[in-house]
């Protein structure tokens, strides 16, 4: 995984693209960060379910935020299929 700079795969970043590609079925993978709030949580955990798709949850919102390549925290991403 990459610390910082360019991002990982093709992600979408942010609660309600992933969400948008969860519920058009076009997440592979789903990051989730282990430090989001729990409606964010709740949400994603169920979505990711309903879609299929691999939900990783052992990174912390500045990770994520890193792994995204953005300055700033992030509670979920997701990776196309």
């Amino acid at each position: 995984m990459k610390t910082g700079g360019a991002p990982e795969k093709d992600l979408t970043v942010g609660f309600n693209s992933s969400m948008k590609l969860m519920k058009s079925g076009g997440a592979g993978t789903v990051y989730l960060a282990s430090d989001c709030s729990p409606f964010i949580k709740e949400k994603v955990v169920k979505a990711a379910q309903e879609c299929g798709a691999a939900l990783i949850t052992d990174k912390t919102m500045a990770q994520l935020g890193a792994m995204c390549g953005i300055d700033v925290g992030c509670a979920v991403c997701a990776a196309r299929n």
